[in-house]
């Protein structure tokens, strides 16, 4: 799988998008905090990795 810069952009704003739409909805948030905990951990992880791979490939951070 090539990792490009774009998609290690979009996977930290991906990550940004999902945290204020939990956060704005403070009851969804309340009544379904393991399964956006879970999907955070997920995202955050997948984001880590091609940070990762993009490092890596390239020698570059961004």
């Amino acid at each position: 799988m090539n990792i490009t810069r774009s998609r290690v952009i979009m996977g930290d704003l991906l990550i940004l998008v999902i945290l204020i739409a939990a956060f704005s909805s403070t009851r969804a948030l309340n009544e379904n905090l393991l399964l956006i905990s879970l999907v955070l951990v997920i995202l955050i992880a997948r984001s880590i990795w091609y940070h990762v791979m993009w490092y890596k490939s390239s020698g570059k951070l961004y």
